[in-house]
């Protein structure tokens, strides 16, 4: 039985989602074709795991570590088993290219999964065979977070943020966590506690905000692992400050 079959069996009993099942079914789904969401896609590795990742340049994309760390083999896994597919929905896609190459911290040890050592270095770039952002537009990230110069005063004016990717349990479609904020700022502010609901595969997907007054999304930060504080659902993620510098550099090499 699917995840979907499975949930339309709980709604004829209950005639709602009861609230203790965690479940991306509550989500507002989007348009894979417009954008900015065409920018975001997934991230397939070796045909049989996918997570979720963001444009952040011509060639480059934003996603987790620990979604390049093969838990079989115990290592990192080679770029040629990774594929990008932005624009994704229902096995129909935008845009599509093979990873040539990733950068991942120093810091990041596969070997200790969600481990908390882990969570500031859970982020990593893709660098792509085909320039697929030239067509597909890409994401920046928050003012806030951009330059090497440390941000003086809060880290953002509000703390109302959406999660974007793609779940294992509606995995084939992008839908967005939104209504969700940021509670906690932690490890100098490189890594975000947030309430928003995260599950598997939504892993490497863009924390996002939308410019008030406008229709714009910029990145804050990158979804990397679920949580719960005390009996609440909650999710963990890598803010943009831990990989602003490096992202900067491989921009700048790109160009």
């Amino acid at each position: 039985m699917t995840p979907e079959e499975r949930l339309n069996r709980m709604r004829a009993v209950e005639g709602r989602v009861p609230e203790d099942v965690v479940t991306s079914f509550r989500r507002r789904t989007v348009d894979s074709n417009e954008p900015p969401w065409r920018a975001i896609g997934r991230v397939n590795i070796g045909g049989r795991a996918h997570c979720s990742g963001a444009l952040v340049g011509d060639r480059l994309v934003l996603t987790a570590a620990h979604c390049l760390y093969s838990k079989a083999g115990q290592t990192m896994v080679v770029p040629g088993i990774v594929h990008f597919v932005s624009g994704y929905s229902k096995g129909e896609y935008r845009a599509h290219s093979r990873v040539l190459s990733y950068f991942v911290p120093s810091g990041f040890d596969g070997t200790l999964g969600a481990d908390k050592r882990n969570l500031p270095h859970d982020w990593a770039i893709l660098k792509l065979a085909d320039p697929i952002g030239q067509q597909e537009g890409f994401l920046e990230l928050h003012e806030n977070f951009r330059g090497s110069a440390a941000h003086k005063g809060p880290l953002l004016a509000t703390p109302e943020v959406i999660a974007a990717g793609y779940p294992g349990d509606r995995a084939h479609i992008l839908s967005l966590e939104e209504g969700c904020s940021i509670r906690n700022a932690l490890y100098g502010n490189r890594v975000l506690l947030t309430d928003c609901l995260s599950l598997k595969g939504d892993s490497g997907g863009p924390i996002l905000q939308k410019i008030e007054g406008s229709d714009t999304y910029v990145i804050i930060g990158v979804q990397t692992a679920s949580t719960k504080v005390g009996r609440t659902q909650a999710s963990m993620g890598v803010s943009a400050l831990a990989f602003r510098d490096r992202l900067n550099l491989a921009l700048s090499e790109s160009r």
